[in-house]
């Protein structure tokens, strides 16, 4: 790859259509970018746009504070933060998303992006490493012969590299697998449709355009980022205890209610990366589906700050429930697990520290779950006060189809700021 593609322009900050607060509503522009730097350099559902932390910390945090997102997904908070020269600390339960966001937020150099790149030159399509070929069932069915032999081949090329290399190989060689598969690329759930058939890519083909991409926006990231950033990603449970955990604020988006299976919406990426993500077997992936918050189904009612401030939530848990059981425990579950949460973070964080955080209601078995609300009430039973609440529409969706007839997208996010009483 040539010297003079790092130097290729990145959209400046000048350039970009400015978001405007009227009353309690972000006015997003449509022309605004939402991939630059890092941003792009792999699909993954239900995440928010950068513009969002960034309004955050330029209107609610201290300069220097170091910055925690206990759910953070791939990673745009962290980003974000790092662009901005702050520490920060990202955490979540699903270890693909770890490499994801291992891969964003460690800067390369010049010299290790034309390594990367010579070496992706290299590759020899041809042939299969049958070693790294995955073990699981129906491989056939979700890759033709030559979409296998070739994804092995590039694997291996990735596992040449060491360090923030090989983990920024391996996380371009996942963003192409969902691609290059049978699979539909519209859907919330990993399915090969029968009625709508895809014009399929091969690696080969397609991988080079994303590695170029994705080499101009490593450069323009580490133009800004010339340090090593101070930021602390690992797995986490996000309802355990952050008692060994150091930082002042929060920025966050909890995922969706029995909106999105994140683990499953990404199976066929998890097969090909299964060591990597440090599982063993197919088995070990069908138990992590079940760990995330909501996900694991038990007996019980709602948090009781949630029964004592808005009465009408045991209705609407009653009504879905006349519906589909499963359902209104996922619904309960969520909210039991999301209280577990707040009451282990606010143990750990400092007094008039600020927790802000994503969220939208949920439509299920056709109730409108007024998720937004419930959290307030969740926070302030557990010493944080509401400082400012506002939301902005969602307009470009990471999958085009409801999950469901009953369902529907989410077209609107909500942001809650709170602050942690003294």
């Amino acid at each position: 790859m040539q010297l003079a593609l790092l130097k290729e322009p990145i959209r400046s900050e000048a350039a970009q259509p400015k978001i405007e607060r009227i009353g309690a509503r972000l006015e997003i522009p449509e022309a605004i970018g939402t991939i630059d730097f890092t941003h792009g350099l792999h699909r993954f559902p239900g995440k928010f746009i950068p513009q969002i932390p960034k309004y955050l910390f330029e209107n609610y945090l201290p300069a220097k504070s170091r910055v925690l997102d206990p759910f953070c997904g791939s990673g745009t908070t962290l980003v974000e933060a790092i662009l901005a020269g702050r520490s920060c600390v990202g955490y979540d339960i699903d270890p693909l998303s770890i490499l994801i966001v291992k891969g964003k937020v460690h800067p390369l150099s010049t010299s290790d992006l034309l390594k990367v790149s010579e070496r992706f030159g290299q590759v020899t399509w041809k042939t299969a490493c049958t070693k790294l070929i995955p073990d699981v069932p129906n491989l056939g069915h979700w890759f033709t012969n030559e979409a296998v032999v070739q994804l092995s081949a590039l694997k291996k090329a990735c596992l040449e590299f060491e360090g923030a290399q090989r983990i920024f190989g391996l996380v371009l060689f996942s963003s192409i697998i969902r691609r290059v598969s049978n699979a539909d690329d519209q859907t919330q759930k990993t399915y090969v449709s029968h009625t709508h058939r895809k014009k399929l890519p091969l690696p080969r083909g397609l991988f080079p355009i994303i590695l170029r991409r994705a080499v101009v926006k490593m450069a323009a990231f580490g133009k800004i980022v010339t340090n090593p950033p101070n930021c602390d990603i690992r797995l986490h449970d996000s309802r355990a205890s952050f008692a060994d955990t150091l930082f002042d604020d929060v920025v966050t988006s909890p995922p969706y209610i029995d909106s999105i299976d994140y683990v499953y919406n990404q199976m066929l990426e998890y097969f090909w990366l299964l060591p990597e993500l440090g599982l063993t077997s197919y088995d070990d992936f069908r138990t992590l589906r079940k760990r995330p918050m909501g996900m694991v189904k038990s007996t019980g009612d709602l948090p009781e700050a949630i029964e004592e401030r808005l009465p009408l939530f045991r209705e609407i848990c009653d009504k879905i429930e006349s519906e589909s059981f499963k359902e209104a425990q996922v619904v309960r579950t969520f909210f039991r697990d999301y209280a577990k949460h707040v009451a282990e973070i606010s143990k750990a964080q400092k007094r008039k520290g600020v927790y802000a955080t994503v969220v939208a209601s949920s439509l299920i078995r056709g109730q409108v779950v007024p998720t937004p609300d419930a959290l307030v009430a969740i926070h302030e039973s557990s010493g944080y006060e509401l400082i400012d609440r506002f939301s902005y529409g969602i307009k470009r969706h990471y999958m085009k189809f409801p999950r469901r007839q009953n369902s529907r997208k989410i077209i609107e996010d909500n942001v809650l700021v709170f602050r942690l009483r003294t």
